[in-house]
């Protein structure tokens, strides 16, 4: 099987390299050759997606391709050119989408497929355009689509995230003891798949007739709390057991929204989804990393390439947890003891 990555070396890109692999493909990635190189012996392609003519020129060339996956199309004129470029000359293409299409205000948990698409943000909407983009090439018989749409991936090459955003210096908070914040309660829902697991689903959906005109959730099964996320992050990596600080939501986007615009967007909403359909057309999808040690995995790999920032300890964060502290202390000192019944 002859596969072309557009992307090819980020994070879910490395898994699938690897997935196709076992399967004996044979693989060439087109990017523009900027990012560390943990693909190993592939075809190399190198180029800018965005110079239309170009791109659509070498990738044709070097076709025709048995499957084609895009990992970086996030506009509807870069899905345009792939349509041009493909057309007739793809046996299957694949389009890695995002849950984010889905929308936030999650009513049906875990959400499934079937449900409406009412994205909230920028991102969310252009991935929907390209979708439309590509189903209605596979309508017109240009090629066969898929549409596969991650939720969070982590693995080696990316960062460890935490409630309320990515700062590489959450490790670092965990393994001094510093203050953790999880916004809210700490009960919002969540999943994280490893990206060599993302990677099978991706590589065995390649060349699947079951998948022709289908779109599917490509997401973790395990789902939970901001919570249960910190303490087993914590754990996974040998760090102390961290002291968890609740505050609320819009207290902290009241602070600073741009800083915490992650949680706006995104961290603040369950994000519980259903890989049911996958499974079902691709048995060979299953979360098979158990996430302590994917975390591990992840975390020497930051530690093998520096990515880890260290923690101030007079950071926002912690001018924060300080300010939320003196806060609660002087609220329940000011209310004193309430009798039952009493206003």
């Amino acid at each position: 099987m002859k596969v072309l990555i557009i992307g090819g070396s980020g994070l879910i890109s490395t898994g699938i390299v690897k997935a196709l692999k076992m399967r004996g493909a044979d693989i060439t990635v087109f990017n523009r050759g900027q990012t560390d190189d943990r693909l190993g012996d592939v075809h190399h392609l190198t180029g800018d997606r965005n110079d239309f003519p170009a791109f659509e020129s070498s990738v044709a060339a070097a076709g025709p391709w048995d499957a084609v996956i895009d990992m970086i199309c996030f506009r509807p004129d870069q899905a345009a050119s792939d349509v041009r470029a493909f057309a007739g000359r793809c046996g299957h293409f694949l389009f890695c989408s995002t849950v984010c299409t889905y929308g936030n205000s999650q009513t049906i948990v875990p959400t499934d497929e079937s449900t409406p698409q009412n994205p909230h943000s920028d991102y969310g909407r252009d991935k929907v355009a390209c979708e439309e983009v590509f189903r209605q090439a596979h309508t017109a018989g240009k090629f066969p689509v898929t549409i596969l749409r991650p939720s969070h991936t982590y693995g080696p090459g990316g960062v460890i995230i935490n409630n309320i955003g990515w700062e590489p210096s959450f490790v670092d908070r965990l393994r001094r003891g510093l203050p953790i914040i999880v916004s809210g309660d700490g009960h919002g829902l969540w999943q994280s798949a490893f990206s060599e697991d993302v990677g099978v689903g991706f590589a065995h959906a390649a060349g699947n007739p079951k998948c022709f005109g289908e779109a599917y959730n490509i997401t973790a099964d395990e789902v939970v709390t901001w919570d249960e996320y910190t303490l087993r992050t914590a754990a996974a990596i040998g760090a102390p057991v961290p002291r968890i600080v609740h505050i609320p939501t819009d207290l902290l986007l009241a602070i600073d929204r741009e800083r915490y615009l992650a949680l706006a967007e995104i961290f603040r909403y369950h994000g519980v989804y259903s890989s049911d359909k996958l499974r079902r057309d691709v048995p060979e999808y299953r979360n098979a990393t158990p996430f302590e040690a994917g975390v591990r995995q992840t975390v020497a790999w930051m530690d093998a390439h520096k990515t880890i920032t260290s923690a101030d300890p007079a950071s926002k964060e912690d001018r924060l947890v300080a300010a939320w502290d003196k806060f609660t202390r002087d609220t329940v000192t000011g209310l004193g003891p309430i009798s039952p019944g009493t206003g």
